[in-house]
């Protein structure tokens, strides 16, 4: 377990610099790509019948303050999906499918870095043992990141349950900090590493280890 968990942490901490990338990539060239995001996505939904739920600008407006936060740098979106048959829904359904999503995304990709780098050294212990651990991660990540979910606009559509009852269709838009994002993950790992400290009693040497490469990637995410 103890190699397990430092693999981990170097493929998360390894995933640090997409941050910088994403930053430095930043150009008016994207902010063209995001003009023509826009333009498409406005008439798809328009198209398909979507309207803004829970505000009263139109949903050109929304969609167009929406583009206006994802050019500012280091800015993404999630969304998240939800169906029911009552028409009131809250954001709290759309945020928490838009976290859990984005938490099983990182697990996915965390699983696949480790499994590509290292997988000639993992043994089938191992690889249960991993699955166990990202299955703890993501519940922590999905807990964390919806505290930095910042709610853009919801839009809604009238639908049919796959018997054929009337429902609706809701979609949740969510801006997030890319930084804020993998401070995130970097503490639901923390958190998880924790646990598995008490309950595996990792040695000194390498919880110290862990500590130290904290330390180092937060000084970075600081600078």
């Amino acid at each position: 377990m103890k190699k397990l968990l430092s693999i981990l942490l170097v493929a998360l901490i390894a995933a640090a610099p997409s941050l910088v990338e994403a930053k430095s990539a930043y150009s008016k060239q994207l902010q063209k790509q995001r003009k023509k995001e826009y333009k498409a996505k406005i008439t798809k939904l328009k198209k398909e019948g979507w309207q803004v739920f829970g505000s009263s600008h139109t949903l050109d407006v929304v969609l167009l303050e929406h583009y206006e936060k994802l050019m500012e740098e280091g800015i993404d979106e999630l969304v998240g999906f939800a169906t029911s048959t009552q028409k009131n829904i809250g954001s709290a359904k759309l945020l928490q499918d838009a976290a859990e999503k984005y938490a099983s995304l990182q697990g996915q990709e965390l699983k696949g870095r480790t499994v590509t780098e290292h997988g000639s050294e993992l043994s089938e212990e191992d690889l249960i043992e991993l699955d166990s651990f990202l299955q703890g991660f993501g519940g922590k990540v999905q807990k964390e990141i919806a505290g930095e979910l910042k709610p853009s606009y919801m839009i809604y559509r009238p639908s049919k349950t796959p018997s054929g009852k009337p429902c609706y269709e809701f979609e949740g838009y969510f801006i997030v900090d890319l930084e804020s994002a993998h401070q995130a993950r970097m503490k639901a790992m923390k958190n998880m590493m924790a646990e598995q400290k008490a309950m595996h009693q990792i040695a000194d040497k390498t919880a110290k280890w862990i500590e130290e490469a904290f330390a180092e990637d937060n000084a970075k995410a600081e600078e």
